[in-house]
């Protein structure tokens, strides 16, 4: 089923209201940065926080942080997308592959403009050369979570299936969030960023592009079966 106007409508504000997040925490972290420190005291969980206590963390953790990494995104996108394709979903193909792929290039951008140097951490756990804001893996998981439950709105009839992926969706943003302040790569701040660029981008990319795939009409189809007989 295709979207109706006001579902639309709040894709667009909603998916511009993600935008402008990030974006302001951008500049932000451009042009005020101990605004940001003030703020990321709010969380502040650092390998610190659980290295003395739980140190069998650490694997868990480091698996997370390569489970949902840029490799297997772009194995799952293709994966999903390849499937969608099988099932002659052309448009929902289209839509995930510009949801990741949109969402991954802003980062990416968002990334070499911004130059914000990653949270100083005794003894790392993993080191990146790219800078912080915003989070790769939160605006991925983030994207990757819109997505699904847009398309859940399209393919799924019950209201407990949708609610389903909505929440598996949270759970797994939250759990790759998590990870990455647990490890020290990020902050809270930058994890925040990188969910609203996802977000955004996701429900944007399906304001501009229906990704609902139309059928042809039924009484079309009789009709052109009579004309056949």
């Amino acid at each position: 089923m295709a979207f109706a106007a006001s579902v639309r409508r709040r894709f667009l504000l909603w998916g511009s209201a993600g935008i402008l997040m990030c974006l302001t925490l951008c500049v932000l972290a451009r042009r005020s940065p101990e605004t940001l420190n003030r703020w990321d005291q709010v969380l502040p969980i650092g390998p610190d926080w659980w290295r003395d206590t739980a140190p069998w963390l650490e694997g868990p953790l480091v698996w997370l942080s390569f489970a949902f990494g840029t490799v297997a995104s772009i194995v799952g996108t293709a994966v999903v997308a390849g499937l969608l394709l099988a099932k002659r979903q052309n448009r929902a193909a289209i839509y995930v592959v510009l949801v990741v792929l949109g969402t991954s290039l802003v980062t990416s951008l968002l990334k070499r403009i911004v130059d914000l140097p990653r949270p100083v951490v005794e003894d790392p756990i993993l080191q990146y050369a790219s800078s912080a804001m915003p989070s790769g893996h939160a605006s991925n998981i983030a994207a990757a979570a819109t997505a699904a439950c847009v398309l859940s709105a399209i393919y799924l009839r019950t209201r407990a299936g949708r609610r389903l992926v909505l929440v598996v969706g949270v759970l797994l943003a939250l759990v790759v969030g998590l990870d990455r302040l647990m490890l020290g790569v990020h902050t809270l701040t930058e994890v925040a960023a990188g969910y609203a660029l996802g977000v955004g981008v996701g429900l944007l990319s399906a304001y501009l592009f229906d990704p609902w795939c139309r059928q042809a009409r039924p009484t079309a189809t009789r009709r052109w079966r009579s004309q056949q007989n």
